[in-house]
């Protein structure tokens, strides 16, 4: 039995023969009626005050506090006195002569303030200081491609993370060790209350536009993608500037991987870009019309990639089939082939062009011509299968 990426490879190979013919192929929106780009949503939604990190004050972040920070009170008076106290899950504290105290939401300044009211009533001009000792109260995660760094003291790598202050996603990737030489910073993903959100880090880093480096607040999920989370093989082949194959991630999409392999050649027909896709084991081509993408913003035209898909861009005059056979036949016979892509024409071969002549009721082939008639999947199969003569592209 052959290999899928074999049975792969012999469409692509039907389908460069197509282009030639001109078969009546369908559209991209039939293959992803739902296709259309997906905004990067970094606008989230506003942060809860629960969940809020910082508030400012006197134009610079301050620290709110929450059920579980653990802080360090000292009154200064005749002798100092300290105290270490947990914020209950009510939100209050108890220190010295006061009860019930409300710690939560505040910030150490203005518990501070209160602290010296309440107490103000039982000393004279009482000194507190409040010191945050352990942060727990707003705690965010964050997995994927992070370096794990030998701290002995601190935290690093994946793991969770208490928000201390002031925090942007950039921050806290930052604190725990920098991202992994694989990550793709470009493809952050932000979880905030059930929603994810596609996050360009990249573009902070590369351009100062902090648009995209959202402020975190409690509860967040962040996840640094990277090539290990590369899940989607995709051949890229035809009229781009380096044909080979890509791994993407699993939202990616037709103009990533054409941008993945350099882009498009001044020879390139944009408007007749080819997907050859398996499905369930039935071959079927696409055409997507990537002029339209680009010059008129139809992002129909955008479609999500598939694990193993091929993508062959034309040349703006396709007639000479020999010509597109040779030109990715060292690609195919390197990376994917263990012999050579031009045996796939051969009688033995599973690709033939049928000339429409016929001897003795069989079908004579032809291999590789000039200029492509009509393909066929076997020699005895054509004859029989209505609408299969195009390798499934109808």
């Amino acid at each position: 039995m052959k290999p899928m990426w074999y049975h792969s490879l012999v469409a692509a190979g039907s389908a460069l023969l197509l282009s030639a013919c001109g078969s009546s192929l369908p559209s991209v929106t039939t293959a992803q009626p739902e296709a259309a780009v997906m905004a990067r949503p970094f606008e989230v939604p506003p942060t809860m005050l629960a969940l809020q990190s910082f508030t400012e004050r006197s134009g610079f972040p301050e620290y709110v506090m929450g059920p579980g920070d653990e802080l360090e009170l000292t009154l200064r008076d005749i002798e100092i006195v300290k105290e270490t106290v947990t914020i209950r899950p009510d939100g209050n504290i108890s220190f010295g002569l006061v009860e019930n105290v409300t710690a939560a939401n505040l910030t150490p300044t203005e518990l501070d303030e209160l602290l010296s009211r309440e107490l103000s009533r039982f000393l004279r001009s009482p000194k507190i200081d409040v010191e945050v000792v352990e942060y727990n109260s707003k705690v965010v995660s964050l997995l994927g491609s992070v370096q794990s760094l030998d701290r002995s003291a601190e935290r690093t790598g994946q793991g969770r993370y208490p928000l201390k202050t002031k925090t942007t996603v950039l921050d806290l990737i930052l604190e725990a060790g920098g991202s992994a030489p694989e990550a793709q910073l470009d493809e952050v993903q932000l979880i905030r209350t059930g929603s994810t959100y596609e996050l360009d880090i990249q573009q902070a880093l590369n351009t100062g536009n902090n648009e995209q480096n959202v402020l975190l607040q409690g509860d967040d999920i962040v996840i640094v993608r990277g090539t290990n989370l590369l899940s989607k093989k995709v051949v890229v082949l035809g009229e781009v500037e380096r044909p080979n194959v890509y791994r993407f991630p699993e939202q990616a999409r037709i103009l990533e991987a054409v941008s993945q392999a350099g882009g498009l050649t001044p020879n390139a027909l944009r408007d007749d870009v080819r997907l050859i896709r398996v499905d369930n084991g039935t071959t079927t081509m696409y055409r997507m019309n990537l002029a339209r993408l680009v010059n008129r913003g139809d992002f129909t035209q955008n479609i999500t990639l598939q694990n193993d898909d091929i993508i062959y861009v034309p040349r703006s005059f396709i007639g000479d089939v020999n010509d597109v056979i040779t030109k990715i036949e060292p690609l195919l016979n390197i990376l994917l082939l263990p012999a050579t892509y031009r045996d796939l024409y051969t009688t033995g071969g599973g690709l033939r062009l049928d000339t429409g002549e016929s001897v003795g009721g069989s079908t004579v082939f032809t291999t590789l011509p000039g200029t492509a008639g009509k393909t066929t999947a076997t020699t005895e199969q054509s004859a029989s299968e209505e609408g299969d003569a195009d390798g499934g592209g109808d």
